[in-house]
C-alpha cells in the first residue's frame, strides 16, 4: 500500500482491510457512500466506474472507497450523512470535508486527483508558494522601513529652519504687512 493507490467496493470481505486503511495517518482517502435504491447513486455509479477507468494510479497515493448502506454502519470513520450520494474526503479516519462539485467522470477525475496526489510531485508547487510569500514580506518590510525613513526626514527637515509654524507666520506676516 505504501506509496500507491488502493481502490475497492467495500463488502463483507474486505472491511477490515478498509478500516485499516482508512485510519492510516499520512494517507488521504476518498470514499463515496451510496444506495442500491437511491435513483441519483444508480445514475453517479456508472460515471465513478469510468473516472475510476481513467485515473493514473502511479501518481496518485491513498484509498478510493465505495461503500454502499449496507456497510455504512460497520466502517470506522465518520459514515453518518444526510443524502445519498455522499462522496467524502478523510485524513487518518476523519473528516476532512465533503465533495460538493460536479457529478460528472471529468469533474470527480479532477477531484481525486487533486486530493491523491503524489507528495513528491507537490512539493515543487508548495516550496514555489513558500519563496513567493517571502518575497511579498520582504518587499512589505523594505516599504515600511522606506517609509518610516521618510517621516525622520521630514520632522527633521521642519524641526531645522524653525518648524512649518514659524514659517508659516513668517509668510503670512511679509505678504499682508
Amino acid at each position: 500500500m505504501k506509496g500507491g493507490l488502493t481502490i475497492m467496493e467495500v463488502d463483507a470481505s474486505n472491511l477490515p482491510d478498509f478500516n485499516r486503511l482508512i485510519k492510516l495517518q499520512n494517507q488521504p482517502s476518498i470514499v463515496k457512500f451510496h444506495a442500491p435504491w437511491c435513483g441519483h447513486c444508480k445514475t453517479l455509479n456508472p460515471k465513478w466506474s469510468e473516472m475510476v477507468a481513467q485515473l493514473d494510479r502511479s501518481k496518485l497515493r491513498g484509498l478510493l472507497a465505495s461503500v454502499s448502506e449496507k456497510y455504512k454502519d460497520d466502517v470506522e470513520c465518520d459514515s453518518t450523512i444526510e443524502g445519498y450520494p455522499t462522496i467524502r474526503e478523510f485524513m487518518g479516519g476523519n473528516k476532512k470535508k465533503d465533495y460538493n462539485g460536479g457529478r460528472e467522470a471529468d469533474d470527480l477525475a479532477k477531484y481525486v486527483n487533486g486530493v491523491l496526489k503524489n507528495k513528491g510531485q507537490q512539493g515543487g508547487q508548495r516550496k514555489k508558494k513558500r519563496r513567493k510569500r517571502k518575497k511579498t514580506r520582504k518587499h512589505k518590510t523594505k516599504r515600511r522601513r522606506r517609509k518610516k525613513r521618510r517621516r525622520k526626514t521630514r520632522k527633521k527637515r521642519y524641526r531645522g529652519r524653525g518648524g512649518f509654524r514659524e514659517r508659516f507666520y513668517k509668510m503670512i506676516s511679509t505678504k499682508y504687512v
